[in-house]
């Protein structure tokens, strides 16, 4: 049933998800320009991170129908649909309005919180039922699939969240609060937040696979 359920996952949801989330977004915010903004950050970063870690640096290699080199072709929105629901659960509730340092806290914490669980689960299943290979230490050691995962996982994803979140409540406010929708403003916001998401998490996952020193 588990793999059933993780082929539905990975397959079938990303691009039914993917739609259905920007409406509600648009429905939310009212505001299309910020829906498109929380649902394409998470999809190029979807295709860029593991297109670099997979394609280049060799890190992982996903298995299984509708590869590109050695990742899936439609990874963008599978990234898409996984976190832009956790997203909206965290901000649910915000009001319109200049958002408050407690608010913000909150939002970054809960959206970094579900992505640490969430995804850590995912890849959880995904290493379990064959459809990546994961090469770092615990894998060479012959590790279970939840310490391969275990090992990475709740600290990078958390950090993925936490700065998507950063970026999408710099993007609420700029966008939906103070209604700047010019393209210097949208050109800076997406390189920020694309900033934020390749650099935070892959820093720590250096340091997790950096090796350790004897002695």
């Amino acid at each position: 049933m588990s793999r059933i359920i993780t082929q539905f996952w990975v397959y079938v949801l990303p691009l039914p998800m993917s739609l259905a989330m920007y409406f509600v977004w648009a429905a939310w915010s009212g505001n299309r320009i910020f829906a498109c903004y929380v649902m394409l950050l998470p999809l190029v970063y979807g295709y860029v991170a593991p297109g670099i870690a997979t394609n280049l640096l060799r890190k992982w290699r996903f298995k299984g129908p509708w590869l590109v080199g050695n990742y899936y072709a439609h990874h963008g929105f599978m990234y898409s649909a996984n976190m832009t629901p956790l997203l909206f659960v965290a901000f649910l509730g915000t009001p319109h309005e200049t958002v408050s340092a407690a608010t913000a806290t909150r939002i970054l914490l809960c959206t970094g919180a579900l992505h640490g669980f969430v995804l850590w689960v995912h890849d959880i299943l995904i290493v379990r039922h064959d459809m990546v290979e994961i090469y770092n230490r615990p894998a060479s050691q012959g590790r279970s699939p939840e310490e391969i995962v275990t090992h990475y996982a709740p600290l990078c994803f958390f950090l993925i969240g936490l700065t998507y979140a950063a970026s999408s409540l710099l993007a609420f406010q700029t966008i939906v609060i103070h209604g700047d929708t010019k393209p210097t403003a949208l050109f800076w916001l997406s390189v920020a937040g694309i900033g934020l998401m390749l650099t935070i998490p892959s820093i720590a996952y250096r340091i997790i696979e950096k090796p350790k020193k004897n002695g």
